[in-house]
Protein backbone atom coordinates (compact mmCIF):
# COMPACT_ATOMS: atom_id res chain seq x y z
CA UNK A 1 0.00 0.00 0.00
CA UNK A 2 2.69 2.72 1.03
CA UNK A 3 4.02 1.73 -2.95
CA UNK A 4 0.78 2.74 -4.52
CA UNK A 5 0.51 5.50 -2.79
CA UNK A 6 4.11 6.64 -3.15
CA UNK A 7 3.32 6.24 -6.48
CA UNK A 8 -0.13 8.25 -6.25
CA UNK A 9 1.62 11.10 -5.28
CA UNK A 10 4.43 11.35 -7.45
CA UNK A 11 1.64 11.07 -10.60
CA UNK A 12 -0.14 13.78 -8.88
CA UNK A 13 3.27 15.77 -9.02
CA UNK A 14 4.46 15.13 -12.83
CA UNK A 15 0.62 15.97 -13.25
CA UNK A 16 0.28 18.87 -11.08
CA UNK A 17 3.59 20.57 -12.64
CA UNK A 18 1.54 19.94 -16.39
CA UNK A 19 -1.53 21.35 -15.68
CA UNK A 20 -0.61 24.51 -14.28
CA UNK A 21 -0.24 26.58 -17.68
CA UNK A 22 -4.07 25.67 -17.82
CA UNK A 23 -5.12 26.72 -14.33
CA UNK A 24 -3.21 30.48 -14.74
CA UNK A 25 -4.12 30.35 -18.73
CA UNK A 26 -7.23 32.91 -18.80
CA UNK A 27 -5.51 35.43 -15.59
CA UNK A 28 -3.10 37.93 -16.67
CA UNK A 29 -1.68 37.81 -13.38
CA UNK A 30 2.10 36.80 -12.93
CA UNK A 31 2.46 34.73 -10.40
CA UNK A 32 5.61 33.26 -11.95
CA UNK A 33 8.17 32.44 -9.29
CA UNK A 34 5.73 32.66 -6.22
CA UNK A 35 6.70 30.11 -3.90
CA UNK A 36 3.23 28.22 -3.28
CA UNK A 37 4.92 25.15 -1.78
CA UNK A 38 6.12 27.51 1.51
CA UNK A 39 2.47 28.75 1.79
CA UNK A 40 1.12 25.69 1.80
CA UNK A 41 3.36 24.72 4.83
CA UNK A 42 2.69 27.84 6.60
CA UNK A 43 -1.27 27.42 6.20
CA UNK A 44 -1.43 23.93 7.47
CA UNK A 45 -0.35 25.43 10.79
CA UNK A 46 -4.26 27.00 11.80
CA UNK A 47 -2.13 27.94 14.95
CA UNK A 48 -1.15 31.16 13.18
CA UNK A 49 -3.90 31.44 10.53
CA UNK A 50 -2.77 35.56 10.25
CA UNK A 51 0.94 34.95 8.95
CA UNK A 52 -0.95 32.74 6.29
CA UNK A 53 -2.91 35.32 5.01
CA UNK A 54 0.17 37.93 4.97
CA UNK A 55 1.48 35.47 2.60
CA UNK A 56 -1.05 35.24 0.05
CA UNK A 57 -1.92 39.05 0.45
CA UNK A 58 1.99 39.36 -0.35
CA UNK A 59 1.81 36.90 -3.48
CA UNK A 60 -1.28 38.51 -5.07
CA UNK A 61 0.02 42.02 -4.22
CA UNK A 62 3.08 41.10 -6.28
CA UNK A 63 1.85 40.40 -9.04
CA UNK A 64 -0.61 42.99 -9.02
CA UNK A 65 2.17 45.35 -9.28
CA UNK A 66 3.75 43.07 -11.88
CA UNK A 67 0.69 43.92 -14.02
CA UNK A 68 0.65 47.55 -13.00
CA UNK A 69 4.35 48.08 -14.27
CA UNK A 70 2.43 46.84 -17.79
CA UNK A 71 -0.43 48.50 -17.39
CA UNK A 72 -0.30 51.11 -15.31
CA UNK A 73 -3.55 49.80 -13.60
CA UNK A 74 -3.86 48.74 -10.12
CA UNK A 75 -5.03 45.09 -10.55
CA UNK A 76 -7.28 43.09 -13.60
CA UNK A 77 -10.39 44.62 -15.31
CA UNK A 78 -13.61 43.63 -13.38
CA UNK A 79 -14.94 41.27 -16.42
CA UNK A 80 -11.51 39.20 -15.60
CA UNK A 81 -11.73 39.51 -11.62
CA UNK A 82 -13.87 36.44 -11.14
CA UNK A 83 -11.12 34.29 -13.69
CA UNK A 84 -7.98 35.15 -12.10
CA UNK A 85 -9.99 34.26 -8.28
CA UNK A 86 -11.01 31.08 -9.62
CA UNK A 87 -7.79 30.30 -11.37
CA UNK A 88 -5.57 31.28 -8.45
CA UNK A 89 -7.41 29.32 -5.81
CA UNK A 90 -7.30 26.13 -8.15
CA UNK A 91 -3.85 27.06 -8.16
CA UNK A 92 -3.07 27.20 -4.40
CA UNK A 93 -5.49 24.14 -3.96
CA UNK A 94 -3.17 22.03 -6.25
CA UNK A 95 -0.26 22.91 -4.27
CA UNK A 96 -2.15 22.03 -0.97
CA UNK A 97 -2.97 25.31 1.07
CA UNK A 98 -6.51 24.42 2.34
CA UNK A 99 -9.55 26.18 1.05
CA UNK A 100 -10.76 27.25 4.37
CA UNK A 101 -7.82 29.28 4.75
CA UNK A 102 -8.66 31.54 1.35
CA UNK A 103 -12.27 31.95 2.90
CA UNK A 104 -10.51 32.53 6.64
CA UNK A 105 -8.46 35.07 4.69
CA UNK A 106 -11.31 36.98 3.14
CA UNK A 107 -9.77 36.23 -0.41
CA UNK A 108 -10.85 38.26 -2.84
CA UNK A 109 -13.17 40.79 -0.38
CA UNK A 110 -10.11 41.81 1.87
CA UNK A 111 -8.02 39.92 -0.19
CA UNK A 112 -8.71 41.58 -4.05
CA UNK A 113 -7.42 41.23 -7.36
CA UNK A 114 -7.82 44.99 -8.22
CA UNK A 115 -7.65 48.20 -6.01
CA UNK A 116 -9.78 51.02 -5.73
CA UNK A 117 -7.91 53.39 -2.86
CA UNK A 118 -10.90 56.12 -3.27
CA UNK A 119 -11.52 56.11 -6.69
CA UNK A 120 -7.67 55.52 -7.13
CA UNK A 121 -7.36 52.66 -10.01
CA UNK A 122 -3.73 53.81 -11.52
CA UNK A 123 -0.47 53.59 -10.96
CA UNK A 124 0.04 57.85 -12.08
CA UNK A 125 -3.31 58.24 -9.51
CA UNK A 126 -1.42 56.79 -6.72
CA UNK A 127 1.33 58.41 -7.35
CA UNK A 128 0.24 61.85 -8.06
CA UNK A 129 -1.85 61.90 -4.39
CA UNK A 130 -1.07 64.08 -1.91
CA UNK A 131 2.21 62.73 0.27
CA UNK A 132 2.71 59.81 -2.17
CA UNK A 133 6.42 60.99 -2.39
CA UNK A 134 7.04 61.29 1.24
CA UNK A 135 6.71 57.47 0.92
CA UNK A 136 8.48 56.81 -2.31
CA UNK A 137 11.40 58.54 -0.90
CA UNK A 138 11.09 56.47 2.79
CA UNK A 139 10.65 53.33 1.01
CA UNK A 140 13.89 53.32 -0.41
CA UNK A 141 15.05 49.78 -1.12
CA UNK A 142 17.13 47.92 0.45
CA UNK A 143 14.51 47.51 3.70
CA UNK A 144 16.35 44.86 5.36
CA UNK A 145 17.10 46.54 8.49
CA UNK A 146 14.52 47.30 10.89
CA UNK A 147 14.90 50.77 11.36
CA UNK A 148 14.63 51.69 7.30
CA UNK A 149 11.43 48.95 7.30
CA UNK A 150 9.96 51.09 10.41
CA UNK A 151 10.37 54.22 9.11
CA UNK A 152 8.88 53.31 5.64
CA UNK A 153 5.63 51.36 7.35
CA UNK A 154 5.69 54.78 9.46
CA UNK A 155 5.67 57.17 6.10
CA UNK A 156 3.20 54.73 4.69
CA UNK A 157 0.52 54.73 7.95
CA UNK A 158 0.93 58.70 7.86
CA UNK A 159 -0.01 58.92 4.27
CA UNK A 160 -3.14 56.57 4.55
CA UNK A 161 -3.99 58.20 7.67
CA UNK A 162 -4.53 61.95 5.92
CA UNK A 163 -5.56 60.37 2.88
CA UNK A 164 -8.87 58.36 4.40
CA UNK A 165 -9.20 59.73 7.94
CA UNK A 166 -11.77 57.79 9.39
CA UNK A 167 -12.75 55.39 7.27
CA UNK A 168 -13.26 51.50 7.61
CA UNK A 169 -10.75 49.11 8.26
CA UNK A 170 -11.36 47.24 4.29
CA UNK A 171 -11.06 50.66 2.87
CA UNK A 172 -7.44 51.08 4.65
CA UNK A 173 -6.21 47.23 3.97
CA UNK A 174 -6.81 47.84 -0.27
CA UNK A 175 -5.45 51.17 -0.02
CA UNK A 176 -2.27 49.61 2.43
CA UNK A 177 -1.75 47.60 -0.58
CA UNK A 178 -2.26 49.57 -3.59
CA UNK A 179 0.45 51.94 -2.19
CA UNK A 180 2.68 48.84 -2.31
CA UNK A 181 1.65 48.05 -5.70
CA UNK A 182 2.04 51.61 -6.95
CA UNK A 183 6.13 51.55 -4.99
CA UNK A 184 6.73 48.33 -6.14
CA UNK A 185 5.43 48.61 -9.99
CA UNK A 186 8.35 51.59 -10.20
CA UNK A 187 11.11 48.96 -9.39
CA UNK A 188 12.50 45.13 -10.24
CA UNK A 189 11.51 41.92 -9.05
CA UNK A 190 14.24 41.81 -6.41
CA UNK A 191 13.24 45.39 -4.94
CA UNK A 192 9.89 44.61 -5.36
CA UNK A 193 10.13 41.59 -2.91
CA UNK A 194 12.31 43.70 -0.63
CA UNK A 195 9.43 46.51 -0.28
CA UNK A 196 6.48 43.14 0.10
CA UNK A 197 8.83 41.93 3.05
CA UNK A 198 8.72 44.76 5.00
CA UNK A 199 4.91 45.46 4.22
CA UNK A 200 3.77 42.76 5.04
CA UNK A 201 6.26 41.80 7.55
CA UNK A 202 6.82 37.93 6.16
CA UNK A 203 10.60 36.78 4.99
CA UNK A 204 11.35 34.02 2.43
CA UNK A 205 9.40 35.38 -0.34
CA UNK A 206 10.80 33.63 -3.89
CA UNK A 207 10.57 35.25 -7.09
CA UNK A 208 12.92 34.59 -9.93
CA UNK A 209 15.00 37.13 -11.30
CA UNK A 210 14.30 38.57 -14.31
CA UNK A 211 16.32 36.94 -17.35
CA UNK A 212 18.72 39.27 -19.60
CA UNK A 213 17.33 40.75 -22.70
CA UNK A 214 18.89 38.45 -25.68
CA UNK A 215 20.49 40.41 -28.62
CA UNK A 216 18.13 39.77 -31.18
CA UNK A 217 15.10 39.47 -29.54
CA UNK A 218 12.36 37.84 -32.05
CA UNK A 219 8.53 39.24 -31.81
CA UNK A 220 6.63 35.65 -29.86
CA UNK A 221 2.97 35.69 -29.57
CA UNK A 222 1.23 36.35 -26.33
CA UNK A 223 1.52 33.21 -23.86
CA UNK A 224 -0.45 32.68 -20.58
CA UNK A 225 1.80 33.59 -17.60
CA UNK A 226 2.14 30.43 -15.85
CA UNK A 227 2.69 29.92 -11.77
CA UNK A 228 6.23 28.61 -10.53
CA UNK A 229 6.30 24.37 -10.37
CA UNK A 230 7.75 23.14 -6.33
CA UNK A 231 10.77 23.55 -8.26
CA UNK A 232 10.47 27.28 -8.63
CA UNK A 233 11.96 26.98 -12.08
CA UNK A 234 10.69 28.88 -14.69
CA UNK A 235 12.05 27.50 -18.09
CA UNK A 236 11.85 29.50 -21.59
CA UNK A 237 12.64 27.57 -24.45
CA UNK A 238 12.73 29.04 -27.86
CA UNK A 239 12.67 26.61 -30.66
CA UNK A 240 15.01 26.65 -33.58
CA UNK A 241 14.19 24.23 -36.48
CA UNK A 242 18.23 23.49 -36.97
CA UNK A 243 18.43 22.27 -33.41
CA UNK A 244 16.10 19.54 -33.33
CA UNK A 245 18.72 17.17 -31.99
CA UNK A 246 19.09 19.21 -28.93
CA UNK A 247 15.62 19.67 -28.12
CA UNK A 248 15.81 15.91 -28.37
CA UNK A 249 18.26 15.42 -26.14
CA UNK A 250 16.80 18.33 -23.23
CA UNK A 251 13.46 17.05 -23.07
CA UNK A 252 14.32 13.82 -21.62
CA UNK A 253 16.95 15.38 -19.53
CA UNK A 254 14.27 18.03 -18.34
CA UNK A 255 11.67 14.86 -17.53
CA UNK A 256 14.16 13.30 -15.10
CA UNK A 257 15.10 16.58 -13.48
CA UNK A 258 11.28 16.85 -12.68
CA UNK A 259 10.83 13.38 -11.45
CA UNK A 260 14.10 13.61 -9.18
CA UNK A 261 12.50 16.84 -7.71
CA UNK A 262 9.00 14.96 -7.20
CA UNK A 263 10.85 12.31 -5.74
CA UNK A 264 12.86 14.09 -3.09
CA UNK A 265 9.48 16.50 -2.24
CA UNK A 266 8.06 12.87 -1.29
CA UNK A 267 10.80 11.94 0.93
CA UNK A 268 10.71 14.80 2.76
CA UNK A 269 7.07 15.12 2.71
CA UNK A 270 6.76 11.55 4.55
CA UNK A 271 9.34 12.65 7.25
CA UNK A 272 7.67 15.69 8.14
CA UNK A 273 4.12 14.09 8.26
CA UNK A 274 5.98 11.30 10.29
CA UNK A 275 7.75 13.91 12.50
CA UNK A 276 4.02 15.94 13.06
CA UNK A 277 2.57 12.89 14.15
CA UNK A 278 5.15 11.81 16.51
CA UNK A 279 5.20 15.63 17.72
CA UNK A 280 1.01 15.23 18.44
CA UNK A 281 1.61 11.82 20.08
CA UNK A 282 4.49 13.65 22.69
CA UNK A 283 1.77 16.81 22.89
CA UNK A 284 -1.14 14.97 23.90
CA UNK A 285 1.11 12.82 26.43
CA UNK A 286 1.94 15.59 27.50
CA UNK A 287 -1.25 17.28 28.40
CA UNK A 288 -2.16 13.87 30.11
CA UNK A 289 0.68 14.36 32.63
CA UNK A 290 0.13 17.62 33.19
CA UNK A 291 -3.60 17.17 34.31
CA UNK A 292 -2.26 14.80 37.04
CA UNK A 293 -0.56 17.86 38.97
CA UNK A 294 -3.49 20.17 39.40
CA UNK A 295 -4.68 20.14 42.73
CA UNK A 296 -8.61 20.26 42.87
CA UNK A 297 -9.44 24.11 43.00
CA UNK A 298 -12.55 25.60 45.06
CA UNK A 299 -14.59 25.51 41.83
CA UNK A 300 -14.18 23.42 38.79
CA UNK A 301 -12.22 25.57 36.06
CA UNK A 302 -14.84 25.19 33.25
CA UNK A 303 -13.42 27.63 30.89
CA UNK A 304 -9.68 26.37 30.52
CA UNK A 305 -9.64 24.29 27.50
CA UNK A 306 -7.70 21.13 27.72
CA UNK A 307 -4.21 21.45 26.40
CA UNK A 308 -3.54 25.05 27.30
CA UNK A 309 -1.96 24.79 30.44
CA UNK A 310 0.71 22.87 28.82
CA UNK A 311 1.96 25.51 26.69
CA UNK A 312 2.77 27.33 29.93
CA UNK A 313 5.57 26.80 32.97
CA UNK A 314 3.46 25.35 35.73
CA UNK A 315 5.00 27.28 39.37
CA UNK A 316 4.53 26.61 43.01
CA UNK A 317 3.17 28.66 45.27
CA UNK A 318 6.19 28.22 47.30
CA UNK A 319 8.70 29.68 44.36
CA UNK A 320 5.97 32.06 43.53
CA UNK A 321 6.06 33.33 47.19
CA UNK A 322 10.22 33.17 47.45
CA UNK A 323 10.50 35.21 44.06
CA UNK A 324 8.31 38.25 45.10
CA UNK A 325 10.09 38.30 48.64
CA UNK A 326 7.03 37.29 50.40
CA UNK A 327 5.00 39.52 48.29
CA UNK A 328 6.53 42.41 49.09
CA UNK A 329 7.56 43.65 45.39
CA UNK A 330 4.40 45.22 44.37
CA UNK A 331 4.88 47.18 41.35
CA UNK A 332 1.16 47.49 40.32
CA UNK A 333 -2.66 47.36 41.06
CA UNK A 334 -5.70 46.32 39.25
CA UNK A 335 -9.81 45.24 39.14
CA UNK A 336 -8.06 41.94 38.24
CA UNK A 337 -5.44 41.94 41.80
CA UNK A 338 -2.16 43.08 42.49
CA UNK A 339 1.42 42.89 40.74
CA UNK A 340 4.60 41.77 41.88
CA UNK A 341 8.24 41.83 40.52
CA UNK A 342 9.45 38.17 40.61
CA UNK A 343 13.13 36.76 40.93
CA UNK A 344 13.08 33.24 40.21
CA UNK A 345 15.88 30.77 41.15
CA UNK A 346 16.80 30.39 37.59
CA UNK A 347 17.56 33.96 36.97
CA UNK A 348 14.41 35.43 35.19
CA UNK A 349 12.43 38.30 35.67
CA UNK A 350 8.81 37.83 35.80
CA UNK A 351 5.60 40.18 36.17
CA UNK A 352 3.43 38.13 38.90
CA UNK A 353 -0.16 39.05 38.47
CA UNK A 354 -2.42 37.72 41.58
CA UNK A 355 -6.08 37.14 41.43
CA UNK A 356 -7.62 39.02 45.30
CA UNK A 357 -10.24 36.65 45.56
CA UNK A 358 -11.85 33.28 44.13
CA UNK A 359 -14.96 34.40 43.26
CA UNK A 360 -16.79 32.87 40.13
CA UNK A 361 -16.47 35.79 38.22
CA UNK A 362 -12.63 36.10 39.04
CA UNK A 363 -12.24 32.43 38.08
CA UNK A 364 -13.45 32.83 34.63
CA UNK A 365 -11.03 35.79 34.08
CA UNK A 366 -8.39 33.80 35.17
CA UNK A 367 -9.44 30.87 32.76
CA UNK A 368 -10.22 33.18 30.09
CA UNK A 369 -6.65 35.15 30.32
CA UNK A 370 -4.83 31.73 30.01
CA UNK A 371 -6.98 30.29 27.48
CA UNK A 372 -6.72 33.64 25.37
CA UNK A 373 -2.85 33.82 25.72
CA UNK A 374 -2.81 30.18 24.82
CA UNK A 375 -3.08 31.20 21.10
CA UNK A 376 -1.66 34.79 20.75
CA UNK A 377 1.59 35.41 19.84
CA UNK A 378 2.54 38.99 18.87
CA UNK A 379 5.61 41.29 19.32
CA UNK A 380 2.88 43.99 20.64
CA UNK A 381 1.39 41.62 23.13
CA UNK A 382 2.76 40.87 26.64
CA UNK A 383 3.43 37.55 26.68
CA UNK A 384 2.59 34.80 29.19
CA UNK A 385 5.30 32.57 30.86
CA UNK A 386 3.58 30.72 32.86
CA UNK A 387 0.64 30.34 36.43
CA UNK A 388 0.23 29.16 39.54
CA UNK A 389 -3.11 27.33 40.82
CA UNK A 390 -2.80 26.37 44.03
CA UNK A 391 -5.84 25.92 46.78
CA UNK A 392 -7.58 29.09 46.77
CA UNK A 393 -4.51 30.89 45.20
CA UNK A 394 -4.61 31.89 41.37
CA UNK A 395 -1.57 33.39 39.40
CA UNK A 396 0.08 34.63 35.94
CA UNK A 397 3.36 34.94 35.26
CA UNK A 398 3.97 37.35 32.46
CA UNK A 399 7.11 38.96 30.48
CA UNK A 400 8.20 41.86 32.92
CA UNK A 401 7.94 45.11 31.06
CA UNK A 402 11.06 47.44 32.26
CA UNK A 403 9.66 50.77 31.46
CA UNK A 404 6.03 50.34 33.38
CA UNK A 405 3.42 51.06 31.86
CA UNK A 406 2.26 54.58 29.61
CA UNK A 407 0.11 55.49 32.29
CA UNK A 408 3.27 56.28 34.71
CA UNK A 409 5.06 58.21 31.88
CA UNK A 410 2.17 60.56 30.85
CA UNK A 411 0.88 61.15 34.26
CA UNK A 412 3.39 60.53 37.21
CA UNK A 413 5.34 63.51 38.67
CA UNK A 414 8.99 63.87 37.83
CA UNK A 415 9.31 61.26 35.01
CA UNK A 416 10.98 62.84 31.67
CA UNK A 417 8.44 63.54 29.01
CA UNK A 418 7.68 61.64 26.12
CA UNK A 419 9.40 62.46 22.97
CA UNK A 420 6.68 63.02 19.76
CA UNK A 421 8.74 60.45 18.16
CA UNK A 422 8.50 58.01 21.25
CA UNK A 423 4.76 58.67 21.40
CA UNK A 424 3.57 58.20 17.72
CA UNK A 425 5.73 55.37 17.69
CA UNK A 426 4.03 53.87 20.91
CA UNK A 427 0.35 54.35 19.06
CA UNK A 428 1.46 52.50 15.74
CA UNK A 429 3.18 49.57 17.93
CA UNK A 430 -0.72 49.60 19.52
CA UNK A 431 -2.17 49.67 16.68
CA UNK A 432 -0.37 46.38 15.36
CA UNK A 433 -1.74 44.75 18.62
CA UNK A 434 -5.25 45.64 17.38
CA UNK A 435 -4.86 45.26 14.25
CA UNK A 436 -3.53 41.05 14.95
CA UNK A 437 -6.15 41.09 17.55
CA UNK A 438 -9.09 42.24 14.79
CA UNK A 439 -7.87 40.51 11.57
CA UNK A 440 -5.72 38.03 12.22
CA UNK A 441 -7.04 35.77 15.50
CA UNK A 442 -9.81 33.50 15.16
CA UNK A 443 -12.23 34.29 15.91
CA UNK A 444 -11.60 37.99 16.02
CA UNK A 445 -10.95 39.79 19.09
CA UNK A 446 -11.62 42.69 20.83
CA UNK A 447 -9.81 44.00 23.84
CA UNK A 448 -12.57 46.23 25.28
CA UNK A 449 -10.09 47.69 27.65
CA UNK A 450 -7.47 49.87 25.78
CA UNK A 451 -6.21 52.34 28.29
CA UNK A 452 -2.76 53.90 28.86
CA UNK A 453 -2.42 51.46 32.04
CA UNK A 454 -2.62 48.41 30.09
CA UNK A 455 0.03 49.84 27.06
CA UNK A 456 3.26 48.62 28.65
CA UNK A 457 6.99 49.50 27.97
CA UNK A 458 10.19 47.35 27.81
CA UNK A 459 13.83 48.75 28.46
CA UNK A 460 13.33 50.09 24.69
CA UNK A 461 9.98 51.84 25.03
CA UNK A 462 8.62 49.24 22.87
CA UNK A 463 4.32 49.29 23.60
CA UNK A 464 3.07 46.01 24.49
CA UNK A 465 -0.74 45.82 25.03
CA UNK A 466 -2.18 43.51 28.63
CA UNK A 467 -4.40 42.48 30.41
CA UNK A 468 -7.17 40.59 28.23
CA UNK A 469 -9.33 39.83 30.91
CA UNK A 470 -12.32 41.97 29.62
CA UNK A 471 -11.12 40.60 25.77
CA UNK A 472 -14.33 39.41 23.83
CA UNK A 473 -14.12 37.06 20.72
CA UNK A 474 -16.55 37.78 18.06
CA UNK A 475 -17.81 34.30 16.92
CA UNK A 476 -19.70 36.38 13.35
CA UNK A 477 -16.90 37.68 12.52
CA UNK A 478 -18.34 41.28 13.68
CA UNK A 479 -15.23 43.66 15.47
CA UNK A 480 -15.70 46.76 17.85
CA UNK A 481 -12.51 49.01 17.25
CA UNK A 482 -11.02 50.57 20.30
CA UNK A 483 -9.21 54.25 19.28
CA UNK A 484 -5.65 54.76 20.26
CA UNK A 485 -4.85 57.63 18.53
CA UNK A 486 -5.80 59.90 22.09
CA UNK A 487 -2.73 58.46 23.06
CA UNK A 488 -0.47 61.43 21.05
CA UNK A 489 -3.29 63.89 22.44
CA UNK A 490 -2.49 63.23 26.12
Amino acid sequence: MAVYGAAAVLGSLVFLGMQLPLVMGDCPLDLSGSNFTLVASVCANKVDRGKCCRYINAFIAISVARYANKTSTLGVASDLSDICLHSISETLELYGVPPNATVFCGFGTKIPVNYDCKGRTTVVQMLESPRFADVAENCQVPLSEESKCKKCLNAGINYLHRLLGAENNMTLSTCRDATFAALASQVDNTSAVDIASCFFGIQGLSISPEPPPPVHTPEVSPSPLVAASPSQVVSTVTFDENHHAYHLTLIPGVGIAVTAVAVIMLVVLIILIRRKNRELENFENTGKTSSKYFPPPPRPIRKLQEGSSSMFQKYSYKETKKATNNFNTIIGQGGFGTVYKAQFRDGSVAAVKRMNKVSEQGEDEFCQEIELLARLHHRHLVALRGFCIEKHNRFLMYEYMENGSLKDHLHSPGRTPLSWQTRIQIAIDVANALEYLHFYCDPPLCHRDIKSSNILLDENFVAKVADFGLAHASKDGSICFEPVIWILNM
